[in-house]
């Protein structure tokens, strides 16, 4: 659910001024709960674990039409049958995560390159993008990993940032299924107040139950409710003071606490990263086509699972059950026909398997053009190259691209609060306006074609940009200090044998 100030504002009008604001957290957390929105993620989070509806579909239970006549009236009546002895199993296909995968992959499979305008000609920004570059490491790119993942299924996900007791920065993912945004009337762009809400287990006596703690962030400040047996949201005992300020900053005196002063970012601590332009999840545009997909094969499945090979007809043959007919044709190979005119016959089912196969290509086809990712059981991919194997990525790509300048904007916001935080702690006053963000994307390529290009580049292309586009190099930031350091040993060499006599035209082996 998407709020703007305005809905905010006629909420607290509806609710009446006799209520206070614990009513207007539990509508909004209600009205949030049950909406379509959050349905929708939910859905996409259980596709992505393999939790697909076909676990709805019981095999055993079919429907059964008789049809009756009376009084010269024809009706039809539809009755459930159970099946105990049918089998049920159901196929699950992941398709879901192998797009969403694949598209993480090729997003943050690699670092992105950071890099800061003017760092090249000034000391100080140069300075400052050591600091930047060195955050942008492993665990980093695991939040993006998360974070693109997260927003794959759920239409948009989130990064917190908070202190920790030991005044540390610290950042962590908030699902978007806990968040309610609450955007600017006017623009709806920019995020002016959010309400958190997750599940806490309760126990009172022998019995656990759940209740709910919330959390809503302003610009400036954060109030925590909590959930009582009565389903009231009241103001949280556990803080006292609430509402509280983002963080506190604690002054002590030979280790005993002297004050403490509030500090506010002046903005929401959350960045939210979406995955379009309408915060639509990748699930939704193939749900239909992998729900079929799962249907027909599981279907197919249980047909062959109860398939009786040979069906028997015998006739002529009496007095004795049906299983003890089928117990002598198993031992003795045959039976014996009393009636002169009777006679046995075996007959052989077959599956129609052939259209089955066709059909699941035809809709794999679909889940992958749809889907807009790369199908690597495709025959023509192994063989692809240059141009070709380019061509095979243009779907995935495009699906990139829609993400990708909302995720260098999700990068810088996140540096805006390292900044912030450094610049607080240090007293420099660093501008992440300056910082730039280059996202290198991941894809099966012809090394050696690559490799010849990047030569080829030389002197036309920064050496960090064909230094990001080098099959060798995963970390373009951590290679460019690597190859500052070895271009200063070899300086530090070479005036070493200088002074050692060396001639000016040596080379250094």
């Amino acid at each position: 659910m998407l709020l703007t100030e305005t809905d905010l504002i006629n909420m607290k009008i509806t609710v009446g001024a006799g209520l206070n604001n614990s009513a207007i957290v539990r509508d909004l957390i209600n009205d949030d709960v049950s909406s379509d929105l959050k349905k929708i993620m939910e859905t996409g989070e259980k596709y992505y674990v393999g939790e697909h509806d076909i676990f709805n579909r019981d095999f055993r239970k079919t429907y059964i039409s008789e049809t009756s006549t009376v009084d010269g009236i024809e009706t039809e009546t539809r009755e459930l049958f159970n099946n105990p002895n049918r089998s049920n199993h159901h196929n699950v296909n992941s398709f879901h995560s192998i797009l969403v995968d694949q598209k993480a992959a090729y997003l943050v499979g690699r670092e992105p390159t950071i890099s800061v305008s003017g760092a090249e000609k000034d000391s100080s920004l140069k300075a400052y993008e050591d600091i930047i570059t060195g955050v942008a490491d492993e665990k980093l790119n695991e939040i993006l990993s998360d974070l693109v993942i997260g927003a794959s299924n759920k239409g948009t996900e989130y990064i917190h940032f908070y202190y920790d007791a030991e005044f540390k920065l610290k950042y962590c993912i908030v699902p978007a299924n806990e968040v309610i945004p609450i955007y600017d009337t006017e623009y709806q762009t920019e995020l002016v107040e959010l309400v958190r809400y997750y599940n806490i287990t309760v126990i009172k006596g022998k019995d656990k139950c759940l209740r709910k703690k919330v959390e809503w962030w302003t610009k400036e400040d954060v109030t925590y409710y909590t959930e009582d047996e009565n389903g009231r949201y009241l103001l949280d005992n556990k803080y006292p003071i609430n509402p509280m300020p983002h963080w506190f900053e604690i002054s002590s005196l030979n280790g005993v606490e002297s004050h403490r002063d509030a500090h506010s970012w002046g903005r929401v601590p959350f960045t939210a990263l979406k995955n379009n332009t309408r915060c639509i999840s990748d699930l939704q545009k193939i749900k239909g086509l992998i729900d079929a997909y799962d249907l027909i094969s599981s279907q197919g499945t249980n047909d062959l699972l109860d398939l009786v090979t040979l069906y028997w007809s015998i006739q002529g043959y009496g007095g004795e059950t049906a299983s003890t007919i089928a117990r002598k044709l198993q031992v003795n190979k045959a039976v014996n026909i009393s009636d002169s005119s009777g006679n046995i016959d075996a007959k052989q089912v077959d599956l129609p398997v052939t259209g089955r196969i066709e059909w699941l290509k035809m809709l794999r086809r679909d889940i992958f053009n749809f889907g807009m990712g790369v199908d690597t059981d495709n025959d023509k991919l192994g063989n692809a190259s240059g141009v070709s194997l380019k061509f095979q990525y243009t779907q995935l790509d495009l699906k990139a691209n829609a993400m990708m300048p909302k995720l260098k904007s999700a990068i810088k916001d996140f540096f805006w609060f390292i900044t912030d935080d450094y610049n607080r702690n240090n007293g420099t006053d660093y501008d992440s306006n300056l910082i730039n963000i280059s996202v290198n994307k991941t894809m099966i390529t012809n090394d050696l074609e690559t490799v010849n290009m990047i030569q080829l580049s030389k002197g036309v292309v920064s050496d960090k940009t064909l230094l990001a586009k080098h099959p060798f190099v995963d970390d373009v930031n951590e290679e460019l200090k690597e190859l500052e350091t070895q271009e200063k040993k070899n300086m530090e060499a070479f005036a070493d044998y200088k002074s050692l006599g060396g001639g000016d035209n040596a080379q250094i082996k």
